[in-house]
């Protein structure tokens, strides 16, 4: 489905070298200004809800083309500190090893980030895209004050579902966890979509009736959700070593999650 590995890698190696942790207002700007842009170059309107000294959430929308399916998507920018003397290479330098790529802040949340970023343009190049809501914070390393202070202000309209920043497969057992809460007949359609993907790679799937585990109480979970549809997918794995040294994401794992994005904005 198109997915261009070396623009994702050489889009990536940037963002994580924009080192955007909280102390870092440079880096964290740069990656605020990617997202703005590449949201304006995917025809969305665009709320910046800014205050002093806070990194701004951003609330964009876009309107269907050829579809009548509403998507909802929450994602953030900035990246944890980590211990560097336990990196095996630099951690703001994005670097290949084998099958997969390690950098802070790939698997959270940066490298899902860039891959739905890359699969919307594709929908929007193919002329068929859901109507579509996309929450972006940055301060969710430190307890997120300002999405939880703005986020129940937000007037966000209604979706289908909603997308947490990442999901999870068992690469021991060759399967793909989805957690979901409020299912109903659109959760169904989802995974029937994200599921008829997998035997290729002999992967099967299972599904747990929670949401996806958080550091710190989540603005999204706590002011957004409410009795929506809710789906944690994406390509984290057990060696992602999330807010850990050498955090990592499996390029198969990247590609295949990008297909399933391909397959559910198709819907």
């Amino acid at each position: 489905m198109n997915f261009n590995y070396d623009r994702y890698f050489d889009t990536l190696k940037t963002l994580v070298s924009n080192n955007a942790i909280t102390d870092n207002d440079s880096g964290l700007k740069k990656n605020i200004d990617f997202i703005i842009h590449y949201l304006e170059e995917l025809d969305f309107d665009i709320e910046i809800h800014a205050k002093e000294h806070a990194t701004p959430v951003i609330y964009a929308h876009r309107k269907s083309v050829n579809s009548d399916f509403r998507l909802g998507m929450y994602a953030h920018y900035d990246v944890e500190p980590t211990d560097e003397q336990q990196w095996y290479t630099p951690s703001t330098v994005l670097t290949q090893k084998e099958d997969r790529i390690f950098g802070r802040g790939v698997a959270d949340n940066l490298g899902i980030l860039l891959m739905r970023f890359q699969a919307v343009e594709y929908m929007v190049e193919q002329q068929k895209v859901p109507e579509i809501h996309w929450l972006f914070q940055g301060q969710e390393e430190i307890q997120s004050p300002l999405a939880h202070q703005l986020f129940p202000k937000l007037d966000i309209g209604a979706v289908d579902i909603w997308l947490e920043e990442t999901g999870y497969f068992d690469i021991s057992t060759l399967r793909q966890r989805y957690l979901i809460l409020n299912e109903n007949q659109t959760t169904h359609e989802v995974l029937e979509k994200a599921k008829e993907l997998l035997p290729e790679m002999e992967f099967t799937s299972y599904s747990e009736y929670r949401s996806l585990t958080k550091f710190d109480p989540c603005p999204f979970l706590n002011h957004i959700l409410k009795n929506t549809a809710y789906l944690a997918i994406g390509p984290n794995d057990e060696y992602s070593n999330i807010h850990m040294p050498n955090e990592s994401l499996s390029i198969p794992l990247i590609e295949k999650s990008y297909d399933q994005m391909v397959s559910i904005l198709g819907m």
